[in-house]
């Protein structure tokens, strides 16, 4: 199932944000460009100034890091994204 949760929390996300989510954790605290993202989750139908994956990161850390006291979903600005696995 397409299932996320943080501690106990259930959290609800839609396709795209899972996706988005599984990709970032997929890299295992790895930086995942802009590039990538467009490419392995729009399918590379994104103008590179539009701001679709800033929205769609703002999503997830709505989500994913905004209810808790530490925030797991980094940005290199100008490069990407990655997930730290610490809650420190």
């Amino acid at each position: 199932t397409q299932s996320v949760s943080r501690g106990k929390t259930p959290i609800s996300l839609t396709p795209r944000e899972f996706n988005l989510l599984l990709k970032l954790a997929n890299a295992k605290g790895k930086l995942v460009t802009k590039r990538e993202l467009n490419r392995d989750i729009w399918g590379g139908s994104l103008d590179e100034n539009n701001n679709t994956i800033e929205v769609y990161i703002n999503f997830l850390r709505k989500k994913i890091d905004k209810p808790f006291a530490t925030n797991l979903i980094k940005t290199k600005v100008g490069f990407g994204y990655y997930l730290s696995s610490h809650e420190h």
